[in-house]
């Protein structure tokens, strides 16, 4: 095959994979990359690179797609002279018309659209991929990105009188931020990305003294507690997992599940749980890989004189990480207020039975409904608006606010 072919196909193989590139590394998600690094894998420490650097890395690729260009559309015109007398095109202005029309079409959808939608819909396994490539012609463009800003620098300074400075990177990173964020979608999940990169940052500095529950707060019984008296624990603290101790908190023996209580044990020792222990200074990543490693998902804090700290479940870690998770020992407050003598200010969530017992309140027709918010949609036959005012029997119902599924809020007022 002839020489200046080859080159012209390499050329437009390389500006595709540069375009392509390009729209990967803006696109990727940098939560993954750096969590990749933080595990030791060589191509996150790779990819962490190009991260760290990202106009200098953007600049590589750039420059490299604008050479490759400038050899593709050179050589184009150089293949095209020995096609024209095979369909036997004389004129050179026509010539010209039609290798610009190629040479647009062809880069436009080629080089441009196709390459960077489809780096675009698998940027993280395609950066991946091409990571060890990527990262030797980064070694090879990165010094003419450099001297390309470099000389930039100089004739804004010189000529146009404009100073850069010179720990400032060409591209703010607010301009980066918003090339990765390429729609309004992309913008929130890159803000929802950044923070919770930030929370992983900070993971292996966490001790999991900061995320325990404390002792005071650990549900628990002693070994000898009968079964009946567990079961009624249960019901009452609504926990699905139980503290096992004995004689006192500080000799923690493992902890006992709601569902084992299905096969009727005779005594809580046969249907004991296995805990482990840990002290309270181990860091919130070593915790996740001792309880990935043991497939547990609670464990018992010790403290440093081997008294108990506190609990720690997988719920308590991860809420470092991706904020509040709702669990077993997050205690849920529900509004109540009496405002004046025939008016009060409700949770939608508050069951009928406590509000008719504490309050001396009567609900009409309440056989299929347990909350006010359900006993008020069954009425209304139909979720309410906010600001609403619904009359069901002696009370006035005026809804203060409301979600897609339920009444959040209601202002009761007895009718005379």
């Amino acid at each position: 095959m002839d020489v200046t072919l080859i080159i012209w196909i390499a050329s437009f193989v390389l500006m595709t994979f540069f375009a392509g590139i390009e729209m990967a590394f803006v696109s990727a998600s940098r939560l993954n990359i750096e969590l990749r690094r933080k595990q030791g894998s060589r191509v996150g420490k790779i990819l962490s690179k190009f991260t760290n650097n990202p106009a200098l890395f953007l600049g590589s690729t750039i420059t490299g797609s604008i050479i490759f260009l400038t050899v593709f559309v050179l050589l184009t015109s150089e293949v095209a002279r020995r096609v024209w007398p095979l369909i036997g095109l004389q004129n050179r202005a026509a010539q010209i018309s039609l290798e610009i029309i190629f040479n647009a079409f062809f880069i436009l959808i080629f080089v441009e659209f196709i390459p960077r939608a489809l780096f675009r819909a698998h940027s993280n396994r395609l950066l991946r991929f091409f990571a060890y490539i990527t990262d030797f012609i980064y070694g090879i463009f990165k010094n003419i990105a450099a001297a390309m800003f470099a000389l930039s620098n100089w004739i804004l300074k010189y000529v146009f009188n404009v100073r850069v400075e010179k720990d400032k990177m060409p591209l703010s990173r607010g301009d980066l931020r918003f090339l990765f964020a390429n729609d309004v979608k992309d913008l929130v999940k890159a803000e929802t990305s950044t923070q919770l990169l930030e929370n992983a940052q900070e993971l292996p500095n966490r001790r999991i003294r900061q995320s325990l529950v404390p002792r005071k707060e650990i549900v628990g019984v002693d070994i000898k507690t009968p079964i009946n008296e567990l079961v009624q624990k249960v019901d009452d603290t609504k926990r699905s997992r139980i503290i096992v101790y004995e004689d006192n908190i500080d000799n923690i023996l493992g902890y006992v599940h709601e569902l084992d209580l299905f096969s009727k044990p005779q005594d809580i020792r046969s249907i004991l749980l296995e805990i482990p222990a840990v002290p309270e200074s181990m860091s919130a990543v070593d915790l996740i890989n001792k309880f990935s490693k043991e497939g547990k998902s609670i464990a018992w804090v010790v403290d440093e004189f081997g008294g108990t700290a506190g609990i720690i479940t997988m719920e308590d870690v991860l809420e470092e990480l991706f904020g509040e998770i709702k669990d077993e020992y997050d205690t849920e407050v529900f509004v109540e207020k009496q405002i004046s003598e025939d008016e009060y200010l409700f949770s939608g969530r508050l069951e009928l039975d406590y509000l008719e017992e504490k309050y001396g309140l009567t609900f009409e027709g309440i056989d299929t409904s347990e909350t006010i918010s359900g006993y008020i949609i069954d009425h209304h036959e139909t979720i309410p608006k906010q600001k609403e005012r619904i009359i069901i029997g002696d009370y006035e119902f005026d809804i203060t606010s409301v979600s897609d599924t339920r009444i959040e809020m209601v202002k009761l007022k007895k009718l005379d």
